[in-house]
């Protein structure tokens, strides 16, 4: 979608994508594949192409450096990638776009190329909030900001005041399947729609990378959870495919807003 952006306006691109973590569609654009440990590689191809802004975008698993091959630039790098092995996320990923700012290259966020992947402000779709499921956005967007300053997740599910689950490794899909299955024991009740999941940046994060994202998958799973609604952080939360999300949410009768966050977007 960056990619498809990019090219509406104009600008020239070259997709470098990690094998095993990138899907093959993007071959659809001009792309040069890597391995985990092939810096170098990767070096080159960003040089070849004349590439000096970068976007890092999509998700990665972290690898397990005794599987990972690396080559002279990854060598001529190892104490930094080592370094990587420590921290929460938004730690490593800080340290990675300084990284790359070291080596002179310019790093922009997904909404500097296109805006329109970014939730927007106010009611999405068909369906608003009640003063109860506003209660609860109020109460998740602080337990994501309590969360963010740990640099622990960047979501939580509140149902009728009560916290129900916050993000930690696992992500936010695993996360709301842990809410359906709690809804199914009855323990969060299966008759009413009621709660909501928040996602918000972590206070102080890197913004231009590992922006908060949902999709018509995370509405799905939502629903199943027996939650009202989502909510996300206005401007600074990714919003795959914006209309099928949309109407992911009109037709399972979930609220979905855009709202300032703890970030104060």
């Amino acid at each position: 979608m960056l990619a498809e952006a990019a090219s509406a306006r104009g600008l020239p691109l070259h997709i470098v994508a990690i094998r095993g973590e990138a899907r093959q569609e993007i071959e659809r654009f001009p792309h040069t594949w890597i391995k985990w440990g092939e810096i170098g590689k990767m070096f080159a191809a960003l040089e070849k192409n004349g590439c000096g802004d970068l976007v890092i975008i999509g998700g990665v698993n972290r690898p397990d450096l005794a599987n990972v091959k690396f080559d002279l630039g990854a060598l001529k790098t190892l104490p930094f990638l080592l370094s990587l092995g420590k921290g929460g996320d938004d730690h490593v990923l800080s340290r990675i776009v300084r990284f790359f700012e070291q080596k002179g290259y310019r790093v922009h966020g997904a909404g500097d190329v296109a805006p329109n992947l970014l939730a927007g402000h106010g009611t999405l779709g068909k369906v608003s909030p009640s003063a109860e499921d506003q209660a609860d956005i109020d109460m998740a967007f602080k337990v994501v900001g309590a969360l963010g300053r740990l640099d622990v997740g960047q979501a939580a599910v509140v149902v009728r005041g009560h916290v129900i689950a916050v993000e930690a490794a696992e992500g936010t899909d695993a996360m709301l399947v842990r809410c359906a299955e709690l809804r199914k024991s009855g323990r969060t009740g299966r008759h009413t729609r009621a709660g909501v999941l928040a996602k918000a940046p972590k206070p102080g994060q890197e913004q231009r990378v590992d922006l908060p994202t949902i999709g018509a998958d995370t509405v799905l799973k939502a629903a199943a959870a027996g939650l009202a609604g989502i909510a996300v952080a206005a401007g600074q939360v990714l919003m795959a495919e914006q209309a099928t999300t949309i109407d992911a949410a009109n037709q399972h009768g979930l609220f979905l807003v855009g709202i300032a966050g703890p970030g104060g977007s």
